[in-house]
């Protein structure tokens, strides 16, 4: 009874090994069915290599793991325990390893994703000696790869935050303007003390115009007469501040403006002038503008409104 003892314990110390081996732990029956995920074993009788119920049910989970898992290669492998001769059992773990393949195919998976293996006698499930019919090394295993894990999806690129709204351009506030201009005087003294006469005025008017807003703004108006028609012809001149209302609209900008100031010089009566102005300055390239305008000054020194003096002219500008 002590050496029978003895001599199971050596057998389980030379299985052991083996186990760590095959890198499976063996069945405590010869129960075909999955061991791990993907490896299916299925068991036969002795010197047999036809499927019972069993070993088809697992068959038919390894083809549903094949279709399952993105159509991988399958191996099939046959085994044998180590009774009978080794060339024999080679040929026996083909045959095992066949009717697997064939039951494989009938369930849909193609014969050209199956590769069979005939190991024999070797890499046994259950370590024995030489002529032992051990049930569970009388086997053949399926091996169904897992699908690849798909690659992690590349996170998405945080979109860049718009750009900052590009500044509003600052309107155009300031314009000057030189152009012609001519005036006609409805009440001119002689500076004699006689009767008035009337006089004519040519000449240029430089004017700086401020745009504070979009409505308008103010105006400074410088002009540089010559008089004609009159008794004391010669230089004269018009110094006027105006307000200005003269709307943006883009390309084109009307003007309504009071002026008030003063004229001197030959051909006019020396005073306080105020009146009304009127024109239009159109944007003709790149910030240059032509204008047309109009206005009369009432004379503070002549009693009747008709006495005061009609200007027109042009204006080429440059805004800034």
């Amino acid at each position: 009874m002590k050496g029978l003892m003895i001599g199971v314990a050596a057998l389980t110390l030379v299985g052991l090994p083996a186990y760590a081996q095959t890198g499976m732990t063996a069945p405590a029956t010869a129960q075909s069915g999955r061991i791990d995920p993907g490896e299916y074993l299925v068991f036969f009788g002795f010197d047999q290599a036809n499927l019972d119920a069993a070993a088809r049910q697992v068959v038919q989970q390894a083809a549903d793991s094949w279709r399952s898992g993105g159509q991988a290669q399958v191996t099939v492998t046959g085994f044998t325990d180590t009774a009978g001769r080794p060339q024999y059992n080679e040929r026996l773990s083909a045959r095992r390893a066949q009717a697997v393949e064939a039951e494989l195919v009938r369930l849909g998976v193609p014969a050209s994703s199956i590769t069979t293996v005939a190991r024999g006698q070797d890499d046994l499930l259950v370590p024995t000696g030489d002529g032992v019919r051990e049930p569970r090394n009388r086997r053949v295993s399926i091996v169904v790869p897992a699908p690849p894990v798909p690659p992690p999806a590349p996170m998405a690129e945080a979109a860049p935050p718009p750009p900052p709204p590009e500044p509003a351009p600052e309107p155009d506030r300031f314009n000057f303007t030189l152009g012609p201009v001519y005036g006609h005087n409805f009440g001119e003294s002689d500076g004699k003390g006689g009767d008035k006469t009337q006089s004519d005025m040519v000449g240029a008017e430089l004017v700086f115009h401020a745009f504070p807003t979009f409505l308008g703004g103010v105006s400074l108006k410088q002009m540089a007469l010559w008089s004609l028609n009159s008794l004391d012809d010669g230089l004269a001149g018009r110094s006027v501040v105006s307000l200005d209302f003269a709307p943006d609209l883009g390309i084109f900008r009307p003007t309504l403006s009071i002026n008030g100031g003063g004229v001197y010089g030959n051909g006019v009566q020396n005073g306080f002038v105020v009146g009304p102005e009127i024109g239009f300055n159109v944007a003709i390239y790149r910030g240059f503008n032509l204008g047309l305008k109009a206005a009369y000054d009432y004379q503070f020194r002549n009693a009747g409104l008709d006495e005061g003096i009609l200007w027109g002219g042009l204006d080429l500008g440059i805004r800034f």
